[in-house]
């Protein structure tokens, strides 16, 4: 017999307040210490020695988040079931702090530490609820699924972005958005029924595209913020056919529909940048 997931319950709240309390005051840390040491957009993350205290205080402040994330929010199944869900609750929260992080390394003023303390915490939460209610509908078909999409996309972006503007050696700028794209591709799907290896290598032929994108990338005159957003379309394109291909709903018109709204966004940050 197939196994139910559990009803969305009250009893999740807190852990979820707690969490996100804590993602707040971690982003607010970090940016304080970014403020102080005066970080420079010139040292490369965990690369340069001026800036790496700070990125490995990141790194372990966004691993300790998602190792209570986890233990909270990442069940096993009760019984048989076909698709088991893949650990990736913590995931969007650890990815927020590390967006939270760059972005205070790269604009340590106070506006920007507060905004990224707020959005950590508040992101952490949405996330973390949207993820509990979800799980009640095990078919795929809860309009908070997109919403979830969306705030992976925007999370990716942020990171790929930041990460863009330092203008490192593509050895580390194709890993590094190898590893935010795959992570987040792999928990975009979450709430969808479908076997975990088929999320696995969706998530890494994504990956694999976006880094290998970053390449030419690298050589186009308008840096940082419109060279993430160019992959950042491409994402979300993919996201979209890939959703519809999990759920076995791609038709020829749903492709040329999300092909078309990608090569949209696509051209706009062209003419944009």
């Amino acid at each position: 017999m197939r196994s139910r997931p559990a009803p969305y319950q009250l009893s999740s709240i807190p852990p979820a307040l707690a969490l996100s309390v804590a993602a707040g005051v971690l982003a607010l840390a970090l940016g304080l210490y970014a403020r102080h040491a005066r970080l420079s957009v010139l040292d490369v993350p965990l690369i340069d020695s001026g800036a790496r205290m700070f990125f490995v205080l990141a790194l372990l402040a966004a691993a300790g988040l998602g190792w209570q994330v986890h233990r909270f929010y990442d069940r096993r199944p009760v019984g048989y079931t076909p698709y088991p869900p893949l650990p990736t609750a913590w995931i969007l929260p650890s990815m927020l702090l590390v967006a939270a992080a760059l972005l205070v390394a790269r604009y340590h003023t106070a506006p920007v530490i507060v905004m990224a303390a707020v959005v950590a915490a508040s992101g952490t939460f949405a996330s973390l609820s949207i993820r509990e209610v979800v799980a009640v509908d095990d078919g795929g078909d809860n309009p908070l699924l997109l919403v979830h999409l969306g705030m992976s996309v925007v999370v990716a972006y942020v990171v790929i972005a930041a990460l863009l503007q330092y203008q490192a050696r593509l050895l580390f700028t194709a890993p590094a958005v190898f590893i935010a794209s795959a992570l987040i591709l792999l928990q975009i799907h979450d709430g969808i029924p479908t076997y975990p290896l088929r999320r696995q290598a969706y998530a890494l032929i994504g990956a694999v595209a976006a880094a290998e994108l970053a390449w030419p990338l690298y050589y186009w005159p308008p840096a940082g913020w419109w060279t993430g957003a160019v992959i950042g379309s491409v994402l979300v394109g993919y996201a979209l056919v890939t959703r519809a291909s999990l759920l076995k709903r791609l038709s020829l018109i749903a492709a040329l529909q999300y092909a078309g709204l990608t090569v949209a966004m696509f051209a706009l940050v062209m003419v944009m940048s």
